[in-house]
């Protein structure tokens, strides 16, 4: 008899039209298509990301009524309302019978209802986008929380090169993998100009990366939701003529248009935060051979050559090297060496047959 993997989405993220956003669509469809011959394979999620999702994510699928709603002021009511949307669906999950209960888009407050509520005895792997919460108060409280529910987990699969856990088993397994056929398509000879893609959310310097690219007037177009109406009023106000924005969400399909065509994509991200947290584009960039512009902390964690900064102020137009031809050979070695299908495939194999 094969062993049951309930593979579980609790968060159900969607912009107000109803359509899932991160990366949990891509995830659940990569990972389910990995393990269907070997396991048999059921998915608990909310509707949006199944939507989203191709035949092997919505394999043996059963809805979670509870998703959130993505939006750029989020009452406090609704935001403690979300946590609660959030942990009724995990024990909904947890209700349900299988052998083992992956968790493959992990956040905070999952950690926090292990902690609080334990397992009920539970099989638990996470897939786990960064190494912890680290610095501050809060950051220290969160710590010791997510400390004390690693103790109730069995296995983390640990999306990023660099991450370590004192209380859990992990291993290292990229978030996707790369398949040759499908992105070769979108990899442009002629390429040109910077481009910053993704749900502009608050976590991320975009003030900071439209006001260096407007004083060294660089071409660079900003593409993705933008939540918060307001401060994107306020970037077009800042920007130079150089600076396009494009408030909408894209498909697939346009996303890894405008990724392939571009030389560079510019990853304004926080490096506090993910400096010890991995990116969904920063690796499709590495699949599409565009060479990423982020802080150094940020390549360093992710083991990705590209162009670092370690403040905006010292990124300099000297540094936007025409010739990139060292960094596709590096890219080819990685897509052939880490995220390949058939080395991912096989590392989760070996997981869940423990």
């Amino acid at each position: 008899m094969k062993k049951k993997i309930l593979m579980v989405e609790y968060q159900g993220r969607c912009d107000t039209s109803g359509v899932a956003v991160g990366h949990a669509p891509k995830v659940l469809s990569e990972y389910a298509g990995f393990l269907k011959d070997d396991f048999e394979v059921s998915v608990l999620s909310p509707r949006c990301v199944l939507e989203a999702t191709d035949a092997d994510g919505r394999r043996n699928a059963k809805v979670l009524p509870r998703q959130i709603v993505m939006k750029g002021k989020v009452p406090i009511y609704e935001r403690i309302f979300n946590k609660f949307k959030m942990f009724r669906n995990i024990r909904t999950a947890l209700s349900v019978e299988a052998d083992v209960y992956w968790f493959f888009n992990v956040e905070f407050y999952l950690m926090l209802y292990l902690a609080l509520f334990g397992n009920r005895g539970r099989k638990i792997v996470c897939t786990m986008f960064m190494s912890g919460w680290h610095g501050g108060l809060i950051a220290s409280i969160k710590q010791k929380i997510f400390e004390r529910a690693q103790k109730r987990i069995s296995y983390f699969i640990s999306t990023g090169p660099s991450f370590s856990y004192k209380n859990v088993k992990a291993s290292f397994l990229p978030d996707y993998y790369c398949d040759e056929a499908y992105y070769a398509k979108y990899r442009a000879k002629d390429r040109k100009g910077f481009v910053c893609l993704g749900t502009m959310g608050a976590e991320k310097q975009l003030e900071e990366m439209v006001e260096r690219f407007t004083e060294l007037e660089l071409p660079l177009t900003v593409a993705g939701r933008f939540y918060d109406k307001e401060r994107l009023e306020k970037l077009k106000a800042l920007a130079g003529s150089n600076v396009e924005f494009r408030d909408e969400y894209l498909t697939k399909d346009e996303y890894l248009k405008l990724l392939g065509k571009a030389k560079y994509v510019v990853l304004p991200y926080a490096p506090l935060q993910y400096g010890s947290q991995t990116s969904g584009v920063l690796q499709e960039a590495l699949f599409l051979d565009t060479v990423c512009v982020t802080h150094r902390d940020v390549l360093e964690g992710n083991r990705i050559p590209g162009i670092g900064y370690g403040s905006w102020d010292e990124l300099k137009e000297e540094d936007i090297v025409e010739d990139t031809s060292e960094y596709l050979a590096a890219f080819a070695r990685l897509r052939r060496e880490v995220y390949s299908r058939e080395h991912m495939k096989a590392e989760l194999q070996r997981i869940f047959s423990m």
